[in-house]
């Protein structure tokens, strides 16, 4: 379902430029030292205690608070085998909670994920880090080389891997914004299946406008892609960022003949419908 909110948000001029404001509470350097791919002991009991904290709490709280429905779950029960050897998701990066709305439509599942430093210095640094957040470090290449490595070690484990390829969080943004080609790049040198997400919305009617005024979110999953092994790395990772701009956008109601639909992944050109 396409749904164009009537809130009061400015969106920016990039598509891939954050709108929020994170209040800094620490100051962390993320240098070629930080420990990028978090593992030990007290980390996986972390995990652990946010894994019964989502089931018990959250994934309720988010039923009530945005309604999240969830369709699809069928492509990843076919699917079953192949995501054995770890996966990567994308999702369009709409609200606050979308990582949980993820997290609830793949359960048992816990992801890592590429995280906006800026996030991990603000109040849900923790949770973020608990989750499976991996900063994205600015410093210098060595850092950046510790981030690749982490991501790494996270395929070479076979885990899932989440990305959010429009590369900033819109609120309530209804268009599929262009994707990073980053995610494609890295299915294509691990080998790893493509599992499509995307979160429309709906207005709210009856009594949860009693508790809020921003829309009620879907979360579509979509069939799983597969890296085409008789292309050349070039041509798979281009088939699978074209394929997946299509699949997202249909998911959330923007076809072909759809005013708002694109193909041109170009972020200098991109033109907001909001």
């Amino acid at each position: 379902m396409y749904y164009k909110h009537n809130l009061d948000y400015k969106y920016p001029e990039r598509s891939d430029e954050h709108m929020i404001k994170v209040k800094k509470v620490r100051a962390t350097v993320f240098d070629e030292k930080y420990p990028y791919y978090k593992k030990g002991f007290w980390y996986k009991i972390a995990r652990g205690f946010l894994w019964v904290l989502l089931n018990v709490i959250v994934f309720p709280l988010l039923h009530i608070t945005h309604g999240l429905k969830i369709y699809g779950k069928k492509n990843l029960k076919k699917y079953k085998k192949e995501l054995k050897n770890g996966a990567i998701t994308i999702c369009n990066h709409v609200f606050m909670w979308d990582t949980v709305c993820v997290l609830k439509a793949i359960r048992p599942h816990l992801i890592r994920f590429p995280a906006w430093k800026t996030n991990l210095d603000g109040p849900n640094g923790p949770m973020i880090r608990w989750a499976g957040g991996i900063p994205v470090p600015t410093e210098n290449m060595r850092s950046m080389i510790k981030f690749k490595y982490a991501l790494e070690e996270a395929f070479e484990n076979k885990e899932w891997v989440h990305f959010f390829p429009e590369g900033s969080m819109w609120f309530f943004y209804p268009d599929i914004r262009p994707l990073k080609k980053a995610v494609f790049k890295y299915a294509v040198k691990y080998d790893k299946p493509i599992i499509p997400m995307a979160i429309s919305f709906r207005p709210r009617k009856g009594i949860a406008k009693l508790w809020g005024k921003t829309p009620r979110a879907d979360l579509h999953i979509g069939e799983v892609m597969f890296v085409d092994k008789t292309l050349s790395p070039k041509e798979a990772e281009e088939q699978l960022h074209k394929k997946a701009y299509h699949v997202m956008q249909e998911m959330v109601g923007i076809t072909p003949d759809h005013p708002a639909y694109r193909v041109d992944q170009n972020i200098d050109n991109y033109k907001k419908t909001m």
